[in-house]
């Protein structure tokens, strides 16, 4: 079976990598069929599909859709989607225009604790790229707030944290519509990360099969393979397709590798394939 991955960020999002420098990664690991899944923008699919040609790495437009959402996350990828869309494109706009709005807000709430840092400071580690928590996170630790990244978020970021701002994001309806008007199919993404009761996750992704929703992402470097066993056995059940992402992030997430989703992982990429060339 090809070495595959569909779950992946850039730093058009929050990732480390640039766009081409991540489908070099894959070349050298042998990855060959990838999908670039930056959250809530598709800049940077478009270098992604060109250094994949280049490269002979086969790179499947995406995105990952924040979802508004209690108690725990719920992230939806799009796959096969037509990244001029306009009306995919407008729902993104209003994202990261509530992005942008939230970012002033993390600064102004870190300084009110002492954290000395600037908006500036932040938009100059992030570059060109969207401007995420990981880049406030790069900027508290090199002013010395903290020792480690993951302490950055534990103390001060985090959901419940005091410099942690939500953010507007779409509905499931929504995200939904527009990854179809883009000729795209969706799926849901680490479920675990809903945070669920464990009966009650039949009938809640029933529910969203049942409002257009193509798969599951069954394997993810968040599962246990008890989690894998568990979304594999719903997605039999209600024919749903079975997709596989380490949501690989680069020096963001250094434990996780590329197609980092777990051992013993039976889901076949060309499942997903099939469904594209159908949409």
């Amino acid at each position: 079976m090809k070495k595959f991955d569909f779950h992946i960020h850039t730093n058009a999002s929050d990732g480390s990598c640039t766009p081409e420098e991540l489908v070099e990664k894959a070349a050298r690991e042998g990855v060959t069929l990838l999908a670039v899944t930056d959250h809530d923008t598709v800049s940077g699919v478009a270098e992604a599909v060109r250094a994949g040609k280049r490269l002979g790495v086969r790179v499947i437009p995406g995105l990952e859709i924040s979802i508004d959402f209690g108690p725990g996350t719920f992230h939806l990828c799009g796959y096969g989607i037509d990244i001029r869309n306009g009306e995919l494109l407008t729902a993104l706009d209003f994202v990261q225009q509530a992005r942008r709005n939230r970012n002033s807000i993390i600064v102004e709430k870190l300084n009110s604790i002492g954290v000395a840092i600037t908006l500036d400071e932040v938009k100059a580690v992030a570059g060109p790229d969207q401007v995420g928590r990981p880049h406030f996170a790069r900027v508290i630790l090199d002013k010395g707030y903290a020792a480690s990244v993951q302490e950055v978020f534990d103390t001060y970021l985090a959901k419940g944290k005091p410099g942690y701002v939500d953010k507007k994001r779409l509905s499931v309806e929504e995200a939904l519509r527009v990854i179809a008007a883009a000729g795209g199919v969706s799926v849901l993404a680490h479920p675990v990360q809903l945070k669920l009761e464990r009966n009650a996750y039949a009938t809640f992704i029933a529910g969203l099969k049942a409002a257009g929703m193509t798969g599951i992402e069954v394997c993810s470097s968040c599962h246990t393979a008890a989690d894998s066993a568990f979304f594999t056995a719903i997605a039999d059940e209600l024919q749903l397709v079975k997709t596989a992402g380490s949501d690989f992030h680069g020096e963001t997430k250094p434990d996780i590798g590329l197609g980092d989703f777990g051992n013993g992982c039976l889901v076949n990429p060309d499942d997903l394939l099939r469904v594209l060339e159908r949409a």
